[in-house]
This record gives C-alpha cells, sequence and structure tokens, in this order.
C-alpha cells in the first residue's frame, strides 16, 4: 500500500480529484474513494447547474432589496440565467448527465463501503475519467460538514435510523442534499437508509437559488405521487437560510410540506425558526459521535496506538481547552506514557481536523513546517493529537512580530503551490472578492453592480500573487502561544482555516501578514510587522495590498464575532488612515505653539462612511497635509472620543483635540488630556454611566472617558430612562444629557 494522500492543497481541481481518487482506489482506502468520488459528483452537479454572468447572485441580491422594482429585476435577471444555461454549460451537456447519474449511483456504492466493513470496494478509476475532460479544471468546494465541523458517517447512520423508526420502509425516499455538503451527506444517508431496509432509495443534490433541471423535478415529483418522501440533508444549519430556499424550491414543484421531511445534525439542541414549518429529525450536538471517542479510555486507547507498541497510555481529561469554532472540539488531557524505560508524563489536546484527506492537510502542514507549530502525534477519525501548549505572557511587540514574520515567510516557502486558483472562485468568497464587495459602499445602491463591472477587476490586479502558497488565514497576534516564558511561539490553530467555511480563500503570504495587524496589541504593531518583513525577505509591501488585506482580515474577524461595533470599526478606520498617511506621506509638524490654530471636525467635514464606518477622506488627508506644510497647527474639535482622537493626532501629526462635546482638551505633543468639566459633572458621569450598564438593551460606548454616550438596540433611548438621567444631581445632570445619545 503506498503513502496515504495528505495534500497541501484542498482546492483541487477536477484532473487532480481523478488522480487522487485512483491513488484511493488502488490503495483501497474505503473513505478516501467515497470523499473524492462526491467531489467529483459535486463538480459535475455544478457544472449542469451555472450561474451565467452572475445572475442568480445577482437575483438573490434584488430580492432582498426594498427598492423600486427590485423584484422585477430579479426575475427578468433569473430569466436571462435560464436563457444563458445551455451555453454556460457548454457541450456535452448529455455526457455530463450521464457521468452525474454514474458518479451518483457510485457515490451511494462508496457510501455503502464506509457504513459497511464486509461490502465490497469495486470501483474502476475508468468510472470517472471522463469528468476532468468536461470540467475544464473547475475547482473543488470543500465540505463544511466533513472539513470544518467534526461530522462523522456515525452521525449520519443514526440520523438514517431516526428517519426509519416508525417508516415504511418500502416506500420511495428521494434524499436531496443542499450542495456543497449534500454531495457527501445524501448518498452516506442514503446508504444508510438501504443498509436500514429501505428498498427505494434514490439521492439529488440542490445549489439554493438555482432552478431544478426538468428530469430532476420530474423525478421529485413521482417520489412524492408514489407516496415517497423528499429527505432534505445538509451540514447544521446557523440561520437555516439556505435550508428554508431548499423547501420552498421543493414546495414550488407541487410537493406538499407533508411529504418533506429535513434530517439533521445541530451545532446546539434547537432547530432554527426558519425551518420549523417542516417536519425534522434532528440530532443535537451533545450526541454526536465525535464525544464516544474523546472519553478517557478511547484516547489513551487510541494515543497508544498512534506512539507504537509497548506504549501503555493512561488519559485524563483535563477543563481549559475551548474549540476554534462550533461544532468543532478541542480537548485537553493529561497522560502518563508507561514503557519499559519508564513513565512519562505529558499534557496533550485532541482537535477536530477533518475527515480522510480533509484532516491529513494538517499533517503535511505540521510536517512541512515543524518549528512553527506543537508537536502533533498523528490523526484518527478526524481527531488530530497534538502536544498541548499552555501558553504564557507574551513577550514584546518586536519580538511577536519579529516571530510572526519568520512564520509567515517560512510558510510561504514550505507550502509554494504552482499557481493561485482564487481568480477561478467568483461567487466564493476569495479574498480579493470580499475586498472588492467592502469598496463597493463607494457607488451607493448601485455597488453589486460597480463590484461586478469595475471593482472586481481592478482589485484582482492589486492582489496579485507573484508567489502563491497555501496562506494560514488566521495569524492574528492573540493565536500564538509560548510553553515557557523565553521560549519561542507557537502556532496552535494552524490548520482549522486554510480552507474553512468562512472562506475568504487567499493564496498570497502578505494577507497572513495583514492578519497580524489586523487587530494588533500595540500602535506601533503594524509598522514593526512590515519592517521585519522587509528585512527578512528585502521586498517592501503595496499600500493598497496591505489596506486591501487588512480590511478583509477585519472582515471576517467582524463574520466570526471576534470583533464587533466600535471595536471593529475604530480598527477599520486606522487602517485606511494608515495607508492615507503613508500614500500622501503626511508630514510630522514642524511648527511652533504659536503657530495658527485650524480647527476641525471629524463627522461630515474629515470623515464620511461609505466604507460602513467614519473614516478621513482622500481629499481631508490632503488637506490636512496642506495646512501643516503652510504652518499651521490643524486641532480636532469633535464629539468622538478621546482615544479615536488621539489616534488621528498619531496618525495625521495633528497638534491635538478638543474631544466628547468639549468634556476634555487634548495635547497630543505632551500626550496630556485637561478635564474640562466642572463642579459634580465627573461623578455625575460616573452615576450615570453605572445606572445606564444596569438597564437591558442600552449599550455604553466604553471608549468615551469624560462624558456618557449610550444608545438602545431597540431604537431611541426610552424617554422615561432619559427624564432619570435629567434628574441626576441637578447642574451637573445637563452635562449627563448632553453626553448621552439618542
Amino acid at each position: 500500500m503506498s503513502e496515504r494522500v495528505a495534500p497541501l492543497d484542498l482546492l483541487c481541481t477536477a484532473q487532480t480529484v481523478t488522480d487522487l481518487l485512483g491513488r484511493a482506489i488502488a490503495d483501497r482506502d474505503r473513505l478516501d474513494t467515497f470523499l473524492l468520488t462526491a467531489g467529483l459528483n459535486q463538480l459535475v452537479e455544478d457544472r449542469l447547474h451555472p450561474d451565467p454572468l452572475q445572475l442568480h447572485r445577482a437575483a438573490d441580491f434584488l430580492d432582498d432589496s426594498t427598492a423600486r422594482g427590485a423584484h422585477l429585476a430579479a426575475a427578468l435577471a433569473r430569466g436571462a440565467a435560464l436563457v444563458l444555461r445551455p451555453i454556460a454549460v457548454g457541450r456535452g451537456a448529455g455526457e455530463l448527465r450521464r457521468l452525474r447519474d454514474a458518479l451518483g449511483d457510485t457515490s451511494i456504492r462508496c457510501g455503502h463501503t464506509v457504513l459497511d466493513p464486509a461490502a465490497d470496494l469495486s470501483i474502476g478509476p475508468t468510472t470517472v475519467l471522463p469528468a476532468t475532460r468536461r470540467l475544464r479544471g473547475e475547482i473543488l468546494r470543500i465540505p463544511t460538514c466533513f472539513r470544518s465541523f467534526d461530522q462523522h458517517p456515525d452521525d449520519v447512520v443514526e440520523l438514517a435510523h431516526r428517519l426509519l423508526k416508525d417508516a415504511d420502509r418500502s416506500a420511495p425516499i428521494c434524499v436531496v442534499g443542499v450542495r456543497t455538503s449534500g454531495s457527501y451527506l445524501a448518498p452516506l444517508c442514503a446508504a444508510a437508509l438501504e443498509l436500514a431496509g429501505a428498498t427505494a432509495v434514490s439521492v439529488r443534490t440542490y445549489r439554493p437559488g438555482r432552478p431544478w433541471r426538468r428530469t430532476e423535478a420530474a423525478q421529485l415529483r413521482a417520489v412524492v405521487a408514489a407516496g415517497g418522501t423528499i429527505v432534505v440533508i445538509d451540514d447544521p444549519p446557523v440561520t437555516g437560510t439556505a435550508l428554508a430556499k431548499t423547501g420552498r424550491a421543493v414546495e414550488e414543484l407541487g410537493i406538499p410540506p407533508r411529504a418533506i421531511v429535513f434530517v439533521l445534525a445541530l451545532a446546539g439542541t434547537d432547530t432554527p425558526a426558519t425551518i420549523r414549518r417542516w417536519h425534522t429529525i434532528t440530532l443535537p450536538w451533545p450526541q454526536w459521535s465525535v464525544h464516544q471517542r474523546l472519553t478517557d479510555e478511547a484516547v489513551g486507547a487510541t494515543l497508544a496506538g498512534l506512539l507504537g507498541p509497548e506504549h501503555d497510555v493512561v488519559a485524563r481529561h483535563r477543563p481549559g481547552a475551548h474549540g476554534p469554532s462550533w461544532a468543532r472540539v478541542r480537548e485537553r488531557y493529561a497522560v502518563e506514557i508507561t514503557t519499559g524505560s519508564g513513565v512519562t508524563r505529558r499534557e496533550i489536546a485532541v482537535e477536530g481536523a477533518g475527515l480522510g484527506y480533509f484532516g491529513r492537510h494538517a499533517l503535511a502542514v505540521a510536517a512541512a513546517l515543524p518549528g512553527h507549530f506543537p508537536s502533533v502525534y498523528g490523526l484518527v477519525e478526524g481527531l488530530l493529537y497534538r502536544d498541548w501548549v499552555p501558553g504564557t505572557d507574551p513577550p514584546g511587540d518586536v519580538a511577536v512580530a519579529e516571530q510572526i514574520t519568520r512564520y509567515v515567510v517560512d510558510r510561504r516557502r514550505a507550502l509554494r503551490v504552482g499557481s493561485d486558483p482564487t481568480t477561478r472562485l467568483r461567487g466564493r468568497r476569495p479574498a480579493w472578492e470580499v475586498a472588492a464587495g467592502l469598496l463597493s459602499g463607494e457607488f451607493g445602491q448601485l455597488g453589486p453592480a460597480g463590484q461586478t463591472v469595475l471593482l472586481d477587476r481592478i482589485v484582482r490586479k492589486l492582489l496579485r500573487v507573484d508567489t502563491a502558497s497555501i496562506a494560514d488565514g488566521h495569524t492574528h497576534a492573540r493565536y500564538w502561544v509560548r510553553a515557557e516564558p523565553t521560549g519561542p511561539l507557537r502556532k496552535v490553530d494552524f490548520h482549522q482555516f486554510s480552507f474553512s467555511n468562512l472562506e475568504m480563500t487567499c493564496y498570497d503570504a502578505i494577507f497572513d501578514l495583514a492578519g497580524a495587524a489586523a487587530d494588533p496589541p500595540s500602535c506601533t504593531f503594524e509598522s514593526q510587522l512590515r519592517s521585519a518583513y522587509l528585512a527578512q525577505t528585502g521586498e517592501t509591501i503595496d499600500p493598497e495590498k496591505w489596506l486591501l488585506y487588512r480590511l478583509t482580515q477585519l472582515w471576517g474577524l467582524g463574520r466570526a464575532d471576534e470583533l464587533a461595533g466600535p471595536d471593529l470599526e475604530d480598527r477599520c478606520a486606522e487602517a485606511v488612515h494608515d495607508y492615507l498617511a503613508t500614500v500622501f506621506a503626511v508630514p510630522q509638524p514642524t511648527t511652533t505653539s504659536a503657530a495658527p490654530i485650524c480647527a476641525l471636525d471629524l463627522d461630515g467635514v474629515l470623515e464620511t462612511d461609505p466604507l460602513g464606518f467614519p473614516c478621513t477622506t482622500p481629499t481631508a488627508a490632503l488637506s490636512l497635509r496642506a495646512l501643516l506644510v503652510h504652518g499651521y497647527q490643524p486641532v480636532l474639535v469633535t464629539g468622538r472620543s478621546l482615544p479615536e482622537a488621539a489616534t488621528r493626532c498619531r496618525q495625521f501629526g495633528l497638534a491635538g483635540a478638543v474631544v466628547e462635546y468639549g468634556t476634555a482638551l487634548y495635547d497630543h505633543r505632551t500626550r496630556h488630556c485637561a478635564d474640562l468639566r466642572e463642579g459634580s459633572a465627573a461623578q455625575t458621569m460616573l452615576e450615570v454611566r453605572r445606572y445606564l450598564g444596569t438597564h437591558e438593551g442600552i449599550e455604553v460606548d466604553r471608549r468615551y472617558r469624560y462624558s456618557v454616550r449610550a444608545r438602545s438596540r431597540r431604537g431611541p433611548i426610552p424617554a422615561a430612562l432619559t427624564r432619570a438621567i435629567t434628574a441626576m444631581r441637578g447642574s451637573g445632570s445637563r452635562s449627563a444629557q448632553s453626553g448621552a445619545k439618542r
């Protein structure tokens, strides 16, 4: 048997998938054979259901719009997509349909071999060889279920048993998998149903928003006409929006809701409200099979098998570990390893990495960069076993910046690939597409059109990758730990985010470096990273590329709820201001304290928010530069907080600011802030802040130090609350009232 496949790059072309499938068949690797066959089938299905000119995507956007005529435009877009579909599919549609049917049947047979060790693995590589000729290098989509979540075939078996518990096993069942995960889960579910006694099971997949082909619609109607059931399966839902769209698409074929059943594993215990109108069969998170493989006995036995003969392992679970994302485990264990030479005590982590070759990607990355990660013992049943790194207080910023930069540079060298496939990933949120979307706000309501027609092309050129490599995708400074106070940094989450369900795919090492700068530990950390990169590579980073990658990384932090609200806005504004200060080379002030002062407001004067957060415009940055060059002292006069104003003074070389509605005066040259409040106003502000903090639904902006700024999550601050604040401590209450924001 040859060495098991452990690819670095999981975004495979059809040709690569076919090659890997040939190896899996030769190795008689049942799980990989299934995964790769299902992956090829997904490629064929997506090719048969294209989105020409992104018209379906545009229609989805228009359906959510409240603009006049938006729904009519959406209908026209979908009609145009139907007309253009044969052209987008291209020649050989008939061969593709036959290939899809063959691959669908083969996927179910391979599912049998995964679920039943006695089943015969009889599949020849010639079955799938025609795929590469018709797919023209299209890129595989990664299934979240078996890559980013800890779902297992055993979970699908349990769901199938629950579905058939009180059902007529002779009635026909069509399992509809919601692509992409459904391309893998549906044939596995069909195989599990057949093994459980169901006699008439078929499979189809569906991508929400795409129309059914006539043969698919006829198949679903025939199943229901014969008294059967349409079973919809997907990975654990967050909002359930995609599942609800699938349910409605099935109903639009004339199928009644009572004939539709959703079969789902849940990351929690509650079914999303969006799909509760349909019958659901669920497997809550505490009942997933992964927990059975995390008992002390199971972990000890597995680690002993990884270490080899003559190793006896006793494992004891310890608290304190947290998974990197939902539906993904990470547990900590104290282990005693007994051999003929004595007893060794260690702490290890057991964490989800993905099934089959999706999970072995982690082994390939660990082998390529051994000096940057904890020691890895192996991968079993989708769980990676590695040393636990407890973590200590981080070293100084310069040391952190240098070590992170060394990791980024080493990773680019060790994980280099032949080409950047992201230019072919339109509609799948690669980094360049996210960046273009962030800039599309400059076009107002025409943002999507401006992005498609103009921005996508420009941003792709700005983010061109010279040396493509597998990016980490999760390089923020807080994700590095040290086992010892003077030891080197270790990257713990080194395999989870390269090809995760959060997408944002990128093959540029600078993207990882920008990730470390997205939420820095200090105001100088960003410049330290760039300096370290220049010192280690001799390469300067293009300012536009650096800005776009920083904004994209921040968008990812916001999407993952790792950074939100004012903090996210502040970081985005800082990225833009760092760029403007670099490009326009704003000089350090050379004026004296006697130089004339020019007072400027921020909101509506220097700053606007078409990007979704308030930031200085290029014209405003040039104006500030001109004032400084001509001997003026620009000073901010603003209601914004002291930290915001101080950051802008640092970035643009301003003399100081009057902040927080006139309650404080900041001198940037001395870094001193004078409190301008009178009498008991300071104590009143403190009491108002505490008072508002006790009310549910009221958010108090913690950046404000001298005044109080608050907002209600449900609209204006209630009048009764405003009156209570006004009545607090007489004259001081006027200051408190002026600091509260409705």
